[in-house]
């Protein structure tokens, strides 16, 4: 079974039912069916709950009550002082982009899914979009 790390990006693609809702939901579908497990960093929950209650109809109270549900399919990873530390100094670009990165890799995951593939272009891991993703998982 695949360790399946989601950037932020496809956790607000989830619960803000975005553009990306379809491939999000799917991703998850596979994680309730233990086809896959899904990993998500504690900082894009902190992220995603600041954007989807500031910017969608639903209120702060019932993104918890989402929340509090995902974490029983999820595995929360952590971003502590190591997190940061490699972070700063890796050659990542976009700062948050690195700290997702390393949490990932602590967590020992397989794969990262975002949209936002370019951002992490000296990744260690594999990294796809969620569309190529799921026609990965498919093929195999």
């Amino acid at each position: 079974m695949r360790n399946v790390f989601l950037d932020t990006n496809v956790l607000i693609d989830y619960f803000g039912s975005r553009n990306g809702f379809p491939e999000a939901a799917t991703i998850v579908t596979l994680a309730q069916r233990q086809k896959i497990r899904l990993y998500v960093s504690s900082l894009s929950f902190a992220t995603a709950g600041y954007i989807l209650s500031a910017h969608h109809k639903r209120s702060h109270a019932e993104f918890m009550n989402l929340f509090d549900r995902f974490t029983t399919l999820c595995h929360v990873t952590t971003v502590d002082a190591d997190t940061v530390s490699h972070a700063i100094h890796s050659d990542f670009h976009d700062f948050e982009d690195a700290l997702q990165h390393d949490s990932a890799l602590t967590a020992q995951c397989d794969v990262i899914v975002t949209r936002n593939k370019p951002d992490f272009a000296t990744s260690k891991l594999t990294v796809y979009e969620p569309h190529e993703f799921l026609s990965a998982i498919v093929s195999r």
